[in-house]
């Protein structure tokens, strides 16, 4: 075909689709009504409330949840301007603000809350919360957010949601502005969601498979068995007897016999690692829920022990995962700002947008680098300093904290190293006063002090520790001097640097400052 037939051929089709669920021949009757959810479990059980909440109740998958529930309730949330420099998209900022600021979504939960349910259809496949819309202070406005059970929607074959009810038991078409739907990696074959859950239905039913074996293990194996010995040729009435008093030791934990009779206890051996199969199967289902939910098994169950780098990454990669839940979040609650928007300020305008965020003062290393900066002749902000590392402003000069010019007992060494007197980073390295500085000989005697410190605190008190321990236990001065080898290479001389590395910036700041 050219150009000009390609062209009017488009012309003709344009806002029409072609691949429609109802011309998918594998699922066209099923599509008149409404779509099942395609995952098999769930579909062949037709319990998925039921199940989900049996896996939530395993104290594994529980303590899994409240973390990924605490990682998303740590961080704080702020609403952005759907457009800048438009005064209709600030108007629709500032009351999307007032509102969430005034309202409360409902009776049980606060906005955090809300936001929660809606990421965690993670683990669901989806969530619904139904709004509902009055007229308040001149506005169209949700005065209610609410959570519904999944069990009361299906979606049809164009992912739209069919309310379920007495009357429409199939499923009945609602409002787009009167339900949002959180959806969990949703696809036109799937609106319903992948549910992390369904993923850990199977672990979770081999672990509780496995722990039934186990308490039977235990009931039957984890006391030693009693074994009674006689002379061959004793009667029926003596063994009798001998088979009752075993039954009796099991309960009162003694027992009492002829000199020439013996008793032996039998211990089942548990195989080379020591570990009992159901114990293994329990925690290789642990493993593969805690993977189907935070997307690795290190964090949740510490079955190897890995380098320090490893640890690093899957954090990182947790991180990763609750930032795309929280995603699922930001969007449902830009769906209600849409409509908000659209309401009251017509079409065409831009709707706020929400955006999680983690608050985190800067530490130490900040702090030396605004130091740096003003001793190489910069001017930086005393004021941005104190803000990044979230400290206030004092209130007047009774509030302000003065540096003591010498170390507090207990605490950490160094911490106290003062480095000038009166210090102004506002002023150039050229311009500073050697009045500022401390002298000589005070600087000496606080870093011998801090060193002092630092020895006794990480490298004395460890070391005094042990051999009192030693000493309590019995053992001998050999046996401390072995052990004393293995814990030197770990002391914590950290410390110790720290001050050494002070006394060194100070040595070299007070040099260049006499220079000038």
């Amino acid at each position: 075909m050219n150009l000009k037939a390609i062209l009017q051929s488009m012309r003709m089709r344009m806002g029409t689709t072609v691949a429609t669920p109802e011309s998918d021949p594998q699922r066209y009757f099923g599509s008149l009504l409404y779509m099942p959810n395609p995952d098999p479990i769930l579909r062949a059980m037709g319990q998925a409330d039921k199940v989900y909440a049996g896996i939530l109740a395993d104290p594994h998958v529980m303590g899994e949840v409240r973390s990924i529930r605490g990682s998303f309730r740590s961080n704080d949330y702020r609403l952005l301007a759907g457009a800048q420099n438009d005064a209709k998209a600030a108007a629709a900022l500032e009351l999307c603000q007032t509102w969430m600021a005034n309202t409360r979504p409902n009776t049980i939960a606060d906005w955090s809350e809300v936001m929660w349910q809606m990421s965690s259809s993670v683990l669901t496949g989806y969530k619904v919360h139904e709004l509902v819309w009055d007229y308040m202070d001149g506005k169209y406005l949700p005065s209610q957010v609410i959570d519904r059970p999944g069990r009361r929607f299906r979606f049809n074959a164009h992912a739209a949601p069919l309310l379920i009810s007495k009357t429409a038991f199939v499923g009945e078409p609602v409002e787009p502005y009167q339900f949002v739907i959180s959806r969990h990696m949703a696809t036109s074959d799937n609106p319903y969601g992948l549910a992390l859950l369904s993923s850990c239905f199977w672990p979770w039913t081999f672990k509780t498979g496995g722990w039934r074996y186990f308490v039977k293990y235990c009931e039957r194996h984890g006391l030693p068995w009693p074994i009674g010995r006689y002379p061959a040729g004793t009667g029926d009435a003596e063994i009798d007897k001998l088979e009752e008093a075993l039954g009796s030791m099991m309960e009162a934990g003694y027992l009492v016999m002829q000199q020439d009779n013996g008793v032996e206890l039998l211990e089942p051996k548990l195989g080379g690692s020591g570990a009992l199969p159901q114990e293994d199967l329990i925690k290789l289902c642990n493993k593969e829920m805690s993977k189907a939910l935070t997307s690795q098994a290190m964090i949740g169950e510490q079955l190897d022990v890995g380098s320090r780098a490893a640890s690093d990454t899957a954090k990182d990669r947790q991180g990763e995962v609750h930032d795309a839940d929280r995603d699922i979040a930001a969007e449902s609650m830009g769906e209600i700002f849409k409509w908000i928007t659209r309401f009251n300020f017509g079409d065409g305008v831009a709707a706020p947008t929400l955006d999680f965020y983690l608050h985190k003062a800067a530490g130490k290393e900040r702090a030396e680098v605004y130091a740096l900066a003003a001793r190489m002749g910069a001017n930086p902000s005393r004021r941005a300093l104190l803000e990044e590392l979230d400290i206030p402003q004092a209130a007047d000069a009774q509030d302000t904290l003065a540096l003591l010019p010498a170390l507090s007992s207990g605490a950490a060494a160094g911490a106290y190293l003062p480095a000038q007197k009166g210090l102004d980073f506002s002023v150039s390295r050229r311009g500073a006063d050697i009045t500022n500085f401390l002298g000589e000989d005070e600087a000496v005697d606080l870093t011998c002090l801090a060193a002092d410190q630092a020895l006794e605190d990480n490298t004395i008190a460890p070391i005094y520790k042990m051999l009192v321990q030693f000493e309590q236990s019995g053992k001998s001065l050999s046996d401390f001097k072995t052990a004393l080898e293995g814990i030197v290479g770990t002391l914590d001389d950290a410390a110790l640097r720290d001050v050494v590395r002070q006394a060194l910036l100070y040595s070299a700041t007070a040099g260049a400052a006499l220079l000038d």
